[in-house]
């Protein structure tokens, strides 16, 4: 099915004068028609990279030089256009919001249907079965910018699963969805491949799940392949993957939960909070909303995205802000600096009422960083981004250099320092608008999935940094589908549900909390039957060609 032989890339120069960057070296492997292949490594390692390469994005559409050969289901890459390949080969690319395009989320699906001339009612068939597929029912009408990050991801892989690939290619697909969504798209994939062929090729940090589908793995680090094996490897050579930065899972995931008390003194605005613990209201308060609701004018539906939230939030706390895809975690905190004001109700941050000062003004108190980094990061060089913050702060120049330093040595950026931060991977310039955020060394952070698209090594880092500003006493808000690291680095957890706070309190760390939660356990080979758009396109698809 996929033959690699000997393929080399090199990104042209990211400066002027600069050299050209080695990203694929002497990459050779072989991948058996209807395999789950798990490509895993570092960040910067080369994944995205490959899986441009088996897509055709490299080398019809990327700026540089590739050498060997890719051929997919019999298709040489180099010698057919993407156009071409796009009929055999879905792709899913690492952020989502990149390749959404269309004015809504049934047009995102529509399209690769329509290109291939199927017939209005099954596409709009077709728009239906795929939306159920991923759990976006109800959306159809959506503008997909106005979706979160998770709901972006699973309007991507129904767009590329509903020409019915005989590849599918997905880039870290599962990055920005809470853990029962992952669960979903590994249900969704294993109903499909039962019910007909089809070969996955799944990038991911997160390995959990690749060491339980995955039939074949690849592990890269600086660009080549270094290992290719079945998924035994990730206990043949757990030690070797640790120390490159791949994370490797050690037990179930903890469950995340406030301590329960009497229920006495909440302040929630929800009619199905759990008996967990709410802080009175007092001095020590440095974030507030009292009956906020929230209302996305343009391109939303007709739900509240927050609705009626009222919590206190104790200045020094570490709080993880967790919750399903589309359960309003963004929207709230963006409220917290400015950049949404409220429908109703009021948000106080740090005394400041803030729907009454600008965001430049708020966010001198509150850092916050962008789930998405391309929605932050604008200067020229790594080293002046950075360094705005701080410098807008008005902060000495010895003071920023210093900041600028600490940063690149945390992040491993020095090599880039003077290169444009638009120009890097995914995952260094998500490591680029981390570290402008903790270069300002604000009173509050606000964080919005901040380790999506890092190694377990980066990760650790920035949230060890993280962690060492909570114990100076600077105020954290977390949004993380990720437990373990909700459980280990934060002080309290507030979860949301349609918009409503679900709980709110200290976590709670007894024992119970450490077993496993039966809606997210791994499950392989449970499928309920086979999903019905793959009996019909098929037949579709033969009528078609037929002319009838």
């Amino acid at each position: 099915m996929i033959t690699v032989r000997d393929l080399n890339w090199q990104y042209a120069p990211l400066a002027d004068g600069g050299r050209p960057a080695n990203s694929l070296k002497h990459v050779s492997f072989d991948i058996k028609s209807g395999s789950f292949v798990g490509i895993i490594g570092p960040t910067g390692a080369g994944k995205s990279t490959l899986c441009m390469a088996l897509a055709g994005i490299i080398p019809n559409l990327a700026d540089g030089t590739m050498s060997g050969l890719v051929e997919v289901n019999g298709m040489n890459t180099s010698r057919h256009s993407v156009s071409a390949l796009s009929e055999r080969v879905g792709y899913v690319q690492q952020d989502p919001e990149s390749q959404l395009f269309c004015a809504s989320v049934e047009d995102e699906i529509a399209f690769p249907l329509e290109n291939r001339g199927f017939a209005p009612d099954i596409i709009d068939r077709q728009i239906d079965i795929m939306l159920d597929l991923v759990g976006m029912t109800g959306y159809r009408k959506r503008v997909p910018t106005s979706l979160s990050g998770g709901q972006m991801q699973r309007v991507a892989i129904a767009a590329a699963l509903a020409a019915e690939p005989d590849v599918l290619v997905l880039d870290e697909p599962t990055a920005a969805l809470d853990p029962e969504g992952k669960q979903e798209v590994f249900d969704v994939l294993e109903r499909i491949r039962q019910t007909r062929s089809m070969t996955v090729i799944m990038a991911e940090q997160d390995t959990e799940h690749i060491a339980h589908w995955a039939d074949q793995v690849l592990f890269m680090v600086n660009g080549e392949v270094v290992r290719n094996s079945d998924a035994s490897l990730f206990t043949r050579e757990r030690g070797l993957l640790e120390s490159a930065g791949v994370q490797v899972s050690d037990g179930p995931l903890p469950v995340v939960r406030a301590v329960r008390t009497s229920g006495k003194g909440k302040r929630d605005g929800s009619k199905d909070v759990s008996e967990s613990e709410t802080p009175a209201k007092n001095g020590n308060v440095i974030i507030s909303l009292d009956h906020v609701s929230y209302r996305y004018e343009r391109g939303g539906n007709a739900t509240k995205a927050l609705d009626d939230v009222s919590v206190d939030i104790e200045r020094g706390s570490f709080v993880g802000l967790i919750g399903r895809n589309g359960s309003g975690k963004t929207t709230l905190a963006k409220h917290l600096n400015g950049l949404l004001k409220p429908t109703q109700g009021t948000v106080t941050v740090d005394g400041l009422d803030v729907s009454k000062h600008g965001v430049g003004e708020m966010a001198a108190r509150v850092g916050f960083v962008f789930q998405n980094p391309d929605h932050q990061i604008f200067c020229s060089t790594i080293k002046d981004e950075i360094g705005f913050g701080p410098t807008a702060l008005g902060l000495d120049c010895a003071t920023v250099y210093k900041r600028v330093e600490e940063m690149m040595i945390l992040f491993d950026l020095h090599r880039y320092e003077d290169i444009s931060p638009a120009t890097l991977g995914y995952g260094e310039r998500r490591a680029v608008a981390l570290s402008s955020v903790l270069a300002m060394r604000t009173p509050i952070l606000v964080l919005d999935e901040p380790t999506a698209g890092l190694d377990h090594r980066l990760a650790a880092r920035f949230l060890g940094a993280v962690e060492k500003l909570h114990q100076r006493g600077v105020t954290v808000i977390m949004i993380s589908h990720d437990m373990r690291a909700v459980y280990r680095y934060c002080t309290h957890v507030l979860e949301l549900k349609d918009g409503k706070i679900v709980q709110y309190g200290p976590i709670d760390r007894s024992e119970e909390t450490r077993e496993p939660q039966p809606k997210t356990a791994l499950r392989k080979n449970k499928a309920k039957g086979p999903v019905s758009a793959t009996h019909a396109l098929p037949k579709v698809d033969e009528q078609r060609k037929e002319g009838r």
